[in-house]
């Protein structure tokens, strides 16, 4: 089944054209943090949630050193102390999918500097898993991937919103009879998130955008009664394209994975993948797609669309 890792983003092997693929990676998996985090519910309104924390750390020049002695050492990175401190950085209530993984950030620099000015992190995979974030899914999965030159200075970022295992109910085959019910559809979607039309970020807006993703989806597939998964994936991310990502963000690319799992009987899933890249040349006007729940004043008179800029960090 497709998750958040797919395709995997800390290792990127290498190809055999004579550069090496050797690496050395520590990584902590779904870390519990001690305060949720305050994102878009299910419903769109913006709620404190909990929060699983997955990082990922490609070493730059391995391990080697505290495998030969069999101890830790300047080499590597400590992962018990790594997931203390970052506990400790990510305890305030109120904080943000941003805020956790800055701080993640932040922690992870500091630990990677080591004596005589050396810092022994290449690559850093920061996902923040929100669980509850998803109607239909296994949740909301935000990434960000920074790459590092050898004094620490980061060289490369790469931001992807993902929802993952949607699970959906469609028509679709092209046996007679596969035509008369509908059958389970397992969606996956990865946006790398690029700049808005003006080169700016576009706060609340973008984010709701993100989080209306996944009822996007089911409102494009729900009515739909193509024969083939291609031609299905096909439709489904010129759709997104259409009614969402062109407007609200414009030089996204998006991936596109559907799974059938009902149609080969000794196989878990056939499936279909489609990458496509979103233009940069989105309309001025900013709006959120056909079907989205209108946006209704809390108690305090504050709309979600306005506290929804408090994840500005991810758009």
């Amino acid at each position: 089944m497709a998750d958040a890792s797919y395709p995997r983003t800390p290792g990127s092997f290498q190809s055999t054209s004579g550069a090496s693929i050797n690496q050395d990676i520590i990584s902590v998996k779904n870390l519990q943090l001690p305060a949720g985090v305050v994102a878009p519910d299910v419903w769109g309104k913006p709620k404190e949630q909990p929060a699983l924390l997955t990082i990922t750390l490609v070493l730059n020049g391995g391990f080697a050193s505290a495998a030969s002695k069999d101890a830790l050492d300047g080499s590597t990175i400590h992962y018990g102390e790594l997931s203390k401190r970052i506990r400790s950085a990510c305890g305030e209530q109120g904080q943000t999918a941003g805020d956790v993984s800055a701080h993640a950030e932040r922690v992870i620099c500091e630990m990677a500097r080591k004596g005589e000015g050396k810092f022994i992190v290449a690559r850093s995979v920061v996902e923040v898993n929100l669980p509850k974030a998803s109607m239909y899914g296994d949740g909301a999965t935000l990434i960000n991937t920074t790459e590092y030159d050898e004094a620490g200075r980061a060289r490369a970022a790469q931001r992807v919103f993902v929802v993952k295992e949607v699970k959906l109910m469609l028509l679709v085959g092209v046996n007679g009879y596969e035509r008369t019910a509908k059958q389970p559809i397992i969606a996956g979607v990865w946006l790398y998130l690029g700049e808005s039309a003006d080169g700016k970020e576009s706060g609340s807006a973008q984010t709701a955008a993100l989080f209306n993703l996944e009822q996007t989806l089911v409102q494009i597939t729900q009515d739909t009664s193509f024969e083939t998964l291609e031609s299905l994936a096909d439709f489904t991310v010129t759709q997104l394209q259409k009614r969402l990502l062109s407007d609200m963000l414009p030089g996204s690319q998006v991936q596109l994975r559907f799974e059938k799992p009902r149609a080969i009987a000794f196989a878990d899933a056939p499936a279909v993948e489609v990458f496509r890249q979103t233009p940069c040349g989105g309309s001025a006007k900013r709006v959120l797609p056909t079907g989205t729940p209108a946006i209704e004043p809390d108690a305090d008179g504050t709309t979600a669309e306005q506290e929804l800029s408090v994840i500005r960090p991810y758009v």
